[in-house]
């Protein structure tokens, strides 16, 4: 996120249960990218967040020019140079008991390769949803951008980082699902 800045504290939110209200309203599911699909429904059902924006992280070269396609990485030379368009999750999260337990669920997402994955905030969506957290998948030295070009190792490494990502928030979205 070009606008990536440390994690804020939760601040009181009056207005949580409206926005969340109209978040999930204005949500189509249609507009995601089709591999995380499922994690946005799964998050939408967590009665303490709603998501803001979310990407599954693309690769785009030679060989792969849809840079909305989602497909692993592939058909690449070992010279290629690759334009990595960021993976992330933005969600608000409502400062209660469980939101806390989410937010520090999410926060621990970084343990899988802190070199690549940064939990934080963002200005411009702190803006308009305080209580806004993003989780993305970067390298570290390129945290403040939402594009780059990388070499192959790079990111192989990343869609590696990426798909654990991406599988971890899964196994934390339904384990904060409320229980019927």
């Amino acid at each position: 996120m070009e606008t990536y800045t440390e994690a804020r504290d939760f601040v009181d939110d009056p207005d949580f249960a409206a926005r969340r209200a109209e978040s999930l309203g204005n949500l189509d599911m249609s507009v995601i990218d089709e591999p995380i699909v499922d994690i946005i429904d799964t998050l939408s059902k967590v009665p303490y967040c709603y998501t803001l924006q979310c990407c599954c992280g693309h690769f785009v070269h030679e060989s792969q020019t849809d840079p909305h396609g989602s497909a692993p990485l592939a058909h690449y030379s070992e010279d290629t140079t690759v334009e990595y368009r960021i993976a992330y999750l933005a969600v608000c999260i409502q400062p209660v008991e469980a939101g806390t337990r989410l937010r520090a669920d999410l926060r621990d997402v970084v343990r899988i390769d802190p070199q690549y994955i940064q939990f934080g905030s963002a200005d411009w969506f702190w803006q308009s949803h305080v209580n806004s957290h993003v989780l993305q998948v970067e390298p570290e030295r390129f945290k403040l951008k939402d594009t780059v070009m990388l070499n192959i190792p790079e990111v192989l490494r990343i869609q590696s980082v990426k798909n654990r990502f991406f599988e971890r928030i899964r196994e934390i979205g339904r384990t904060h699902l409320p229980r019927v």
